[in-house]
């Protein structure tokens, strides 16, 4: 298993993608961001090499976070990569939904001091769970 990790993330706030960006790439991941759920999605459809994993925004504007999470779960060639969903709150219903459509992970929105920590500990916890498989 490959210690480096191929990551998407769809956010619609550039100074997360930002903060992600740079504590991802500073941990050895390779990362693209996205602004656009559409643009991510037609890149994910459309390129033979897919993401080691995938962290979405839940709150987006036109294509949510779970509308998206639904049609990667749907399409046969995507619905194996790993999703992070990404909020600042989880309330039981949301929690208990997105484990229904087959979330790996939730991450609550991290304040900036404290996103490199929780970047670390989300992909730490991904590695060491499919090194374990």
């Amino acid at each position: 298993m490959k210690v480096s990790q191929t990551i998407y993330y769809l956010d619609d706030d550039i100074d997360d993608l930002d903060f992600f960006k740079e504590v991802a790439e500073s941990l050895g991941h390779t990362v693209k961001v996205f602004l656009d759920g559409s643009k991510m999605l037609f890149i994910l459809e459309n390129i033979d090499e897919k993401p080691d994993v995938i962290f979405l925004d839940v709150h987006m504007p036109i294509l949510n976070g779970e509308e998206i999470l639904n049609v990667i779960k749907r399409s046969d060639n995507l619905k194996n990569i790993p999703i992070v969903m990404v909020s600042g709150a989880y309330p039981r219903k949301m929690v208990r939904n997105f484990l229904d459509l087959g979330v790996n992970y939730l991450m609550k929105k991290p304040h900036v001091n404290d996103y490199k920590a929780a970047v670390e500990e989300v992909l730490s916890s991904y590695l060491d769970n499919q090194q374990a498989v």
